[in-house]
């Protein structure tokens, strides 16, 4: 017997394991099979399938267990499972890293973060924000925000707000996994969000987007998408998305399906946004869902399950929908 229990009716004869990921959401958001779902999931983390640990670990109880589960992800660099086991790390409400719990804890939620985490880049951003270290925190409350978290431009107010009202300094301080690079975009947003003077030029954010930086290739392809100026948004864009920036991607995807700034292109679009999905861009998950529900109901659902994982709001309820809920 497994460890959510077994049932020995088997409908996925066939099926690839996504297809069958699909199918166990649907079985177990419908209610009416929860159980066989449960039994598909834990089968398909059993082989290996670190997407089904990642689900299994959200619909345990069992504390243990749900450690388990994700560390058995994070082993993997799965960039859910090592920020859920961070979780479960004893740390400090404001980390000291010369403290080798508070140390370990911060790793995994490095680790989380640099692998798409989008609530680890947004706790980065309120741990460094207690540190009182304003660009560190910056850094990570914007990529936060550019990976649609729930009201990250409140985020990005506070810490704008917070930086000026003491002194606004200036200095680069090395954190873990914060460049000089990094600290200037950094550095962009605190002024924009403070109402301040801008004081690098726009040619330095568009040297660091062809450098790789992926906060540069948001900041200024949104700057040129805003003003209207989409080929210059598209080059931008482009350029991450070359680095196989999975955000970076999910906005190239974009412009080549509303055919902003160059040829439209629906079939590159979807092979972007299935890259973009691949790479772990939870919105461009969604929209693999939405662009294949009519096809393949099991492959939609496999998409609105990881994005769903990754907190995706909307997820839920097109598996709702899909399965007649």
């Amino acid at each position: 017997m497994g460890l959510f229990g077994f049932d020995k009716n088997d409908t996925s004869a066939g099926l690839s394991d996504k297809e069958k990921y699909g199918q166990a959401w649907l079985q177990i958001v419908g209610q009416k099979h929860y159980a066989r779902g449960l039994q598909t999931m834990q089968a398909l983390s059993d082989k290996g399938f670190i997407e089904a640990s990642i689900a299994l670990a959200m619909f345990t109880n069992n504390l243990s267990l749900r450690k388990a589960l994700y560390k058995k992800a994070a082993d993997q660099n799965h960039p859910e499972g090592l920020w859920g086991y961070s979780v479960f790390l004893d740390h400090a409400y404001i980390p000291d890293p010369d403290n080798p719990d508070d140390a370990k804890w911060e790793a995994y939620c490095l680790k989380a973060a640099q692998c798409g985490s989008v609530d680890a880049m947004n706790e980065l951003g309120n741990v460094f924000n207690r540190r009182n270290q304003y660009p560190q925190s910056m850094y990570w409350y914007a990529m936060a925000n550019a990976n649609d978290i729930p009201d990250g431009q409140v985020s990005l107010k506070g810490i704008a707000r917070k930086w000026y009202n003491n002194g606004m300094p200036y200095a680069y301080e090395a954190t873990a996994g914060f460049t000089k690079e990094k600290y200037k975009c950094a550095m962009f947003y605190l002024e924009m969000w403070a109402g301040q003077k801008i004081t690098t030029p726009l040619d330095e954010y568009i040297r660091l987007t062809l450098a790789g930086e992926p906060l540069a290739a948001y900041l200024t392809g949104d700057i040129f998408e805003n003003s209207g100026n989409f080929e210059m948004a598209y080059k931008m864009y482009n350029a991450i998305a070359f680095e196989n920036d999975a955000h970076g991607l999910k906005c190239y995807a974009d412009m080549l399906y509303t055919g902003r700034g160059t040829k439209k292109d629906l079939q590159g679009a979807f092979r972007m946004y299935k890259l973009s999905a691949e790479k772990g861009d939870r919105s461009a998950m969604f929209v693999i869902g939405e662009l294949t529900r009519k096809q393949n109901a099991n492959i939609a659902a496999y998409w609105y399950g990881v994005a769903h994982t990754r907190g995706f709001e909307q997820a839920l309820q097109r598996i709702m929908q899909l399965a007649g809920k």
